[in-house]
């Protein structure tokens, strides 16, 4: 039931995908991965609060997989729990510290909560891990910006541009 979850989800079928994870979850219930699938399929169709709750249940699972960390902390950021995402986006990286992606939303959620300093150097540690990820040159320069640093704004924007043509944000930034 979990792979029929998968396939209809990717075909955009999300109820009768939330249907199928619940039927595998009710078969496997110490199994984690139909309650991250379920989680996401449930963020997709609005139910933020209904997903962490499936994020939580993946976690107490399996607390050493990283991405159920990752996935956590993206759905406490929608919900605007940014001290708690943050701690999730962290638990991640110290499980993955390669997860570049993570660095990069810690970096925005830190920004957010006006840790600069402490954004920049997880824009940056993302941009190690990942030279072409364009996201976060877009928000370490937005960082920039922000700190009025306006030639390494337009540099990370350039390089952002260069990495991805057809990424509007940072055409828009440079405007």
């Amino acid at each position: 039931y979990n792979a029929l979850g998968i396939t209809l989800k990717a075909v955009g079928k999300l109820k009768e995908a939330e249907v199928s994870f619940r039927k595998a979850i009710s078969l496997s219930p110490n199994f984690h991965v139909p309650h991250i699938n379920l989680g996401n399929t449930l963020l997709e169709l609005g139910r933020a609060a209904d997903a962490v709750k499936c994020f939580q249940q993946a976690i107490n699972l399996k607390p050493d997989f990283a991405e159920t960390h990752f996935n956590l902390a993206n759905t406490l950021q929608v919900l605007g729990k940014l001290i708690e995402a943050k701690a999730s986006y962290e638990q991640a990286i110290s499980l993955n510290p390669e997860h570049f992606v993570a660095h990069n939303n810690l970096g925005f959620t830190l920004a957010i909560l006006g840790k600069s300093e402490e954004a920049e150097s997880h824009y940056k540690r993302a941009i190690t891990l990942n030279r072409d990820y364009s996201e976060a040159h877009v928000n370490v320069g937005n960082l920039y910006y922000a700190m009025q640093k306006l030639k390494e704004a337009e540099k990370n924007y350039r390089k952002a541009i260069e990495i991805k043509p057809d990424y509007a944000e940072p055409y828009l930034n440079l405007c």
